[in-house]
């Protein structure tokens, strides 16, 4: 591979060396039809299986564009993009899933799209009917709220990992040292110069998602801690209002005990009170507890991704 790509697609996979063949050869049917150099990174993400690494391997020996990257040990999809992004030798990079819900045949529209546009730094995918269940769906609409606010996204834009991004983009994004990077979030933070391009979205037909409600929860209050220190702005906040609060209702109880009005303190009143007010302190806890736990693992944590071994080494 002297030849230096024009483009880069990055693929970060997990458990898919069933259908790895069938996603690289319509990945470069697609590619070859825009007429210039491309390469394609598959970054296996510690699959578990005795699948997933050797169909890289294989895929990368038949394939002079194919490069793959093992990881040593699970690092998760963001990371192992940006181990995409650091390793990738094109001017524009393409990201996508590796579930063939992202049609391959759609990346030549999200690359025209940013070529026709070069005040525009990165092309999101819109999907014009998303192929997954309710609860997805409305735990992807709560991320894009989430993102809306925290990160002042412009309200017209959607994120999605079906992108292609302008190298420099990347390189910024490899330049944010964190230990649990977000890199839709991210990409807002970086520029404003985003579009949204309509694109199909694939029902999923093969393995089974790693993203589940609990994991897209995780995955938003990460995003929520990250970004901001919103949460403890919020019950700062809250503690304060009901320290005032607390405050006027005790100089209310002391004028009507001096008037006679109060005869028995009110058990039910005080049992709510103490409920409440300890439920708060332990809410708080937990919320000074995550920002700490974040510190630590930034201090403390291990490094972003290890690569194990790649099919072959290239010059960036």
């Amino acid at each position: 591979m002297t030849e230096r790509p024009d483009y880069s697609v990055i693929i970060p996979v997990y458990n898919s060396g069933a259908w790895l063949p069938e996603l690289v050869g319509r990945i470069a049917r697609a590619m070859t039809g825009l007429g210039k150099p491309f390469e394609i990174l598959l970054v296996n993400d510690a699959s578990p299986d005795r699948s997933t690494w050797p169909a890289i391997q294989k895929i990368a020996e038949e394939e002079p564009s194919v490069r793959g990257f093992d990881m040593l040990y699970n690092v998760g999809q963001f990371r192992a993009l940006l181990c995409g992004f650091e390793h990738a030798r094109g001017s524009l990079l393409v990201t996508m899933d590796d579930d063939l819900q992202h049609p391959p045949e759609e990346i030549p529209k999200l690359i025209q799209a940013l070529e026709a546009h070069p005040e525009m730094d990165c092309v999101m995918g819109l999907y014009k009917n998303k192929q997954h269940g309710p609860l997805r769906n409305v735990g992807s609409e709560l991320v894009q709220k989430v993102m809306d606010v925290l990160y002042d996204k412009p309200n017209d834009i959607k994120t999605s990992s079906f992108r292609v991004l302008r190298k420099e983009v990347a390189e910024i994004a490899v330049l944010y040292r964190t230990a649990s990077p977000q890199l839709g979030p991210l990409i807002v933070r970086i520029t404003r110069k985003i579009m949204n391009v309509p694109v199909v979205h694939h029902p999923r037909v093969r393995g089974k998602s790693g993203y589940g409600l609990r994991t897209l929860a995780r995955e938003t209050l990460r995003s929520v801690v990250n970004a901001s220190l919103a949460p403890l702005r919020l019950v700062s906040g809250i503690g304060m209002f009901f320290a005032l609060a607390s405050f006027v209702y005790g100089a209310v109880l002391i004028v009507y005990r001096l008037m006679g009005d109060i005869k028995v303190a009110g058990y039910t009143s005080l049992i709510v009170a103490i409920a409440f007010f300890s439920g708060m302190i332990l809410f708080s806890i937990g919320i000074l507890g995550e920002y700490i736990g974040r510190i630590i693992n930034e201090i403390t944590g291990m490094p972003r991704y290890t690569i194990r071994t790649q099919t072959r080494e290239t010059k960036p």
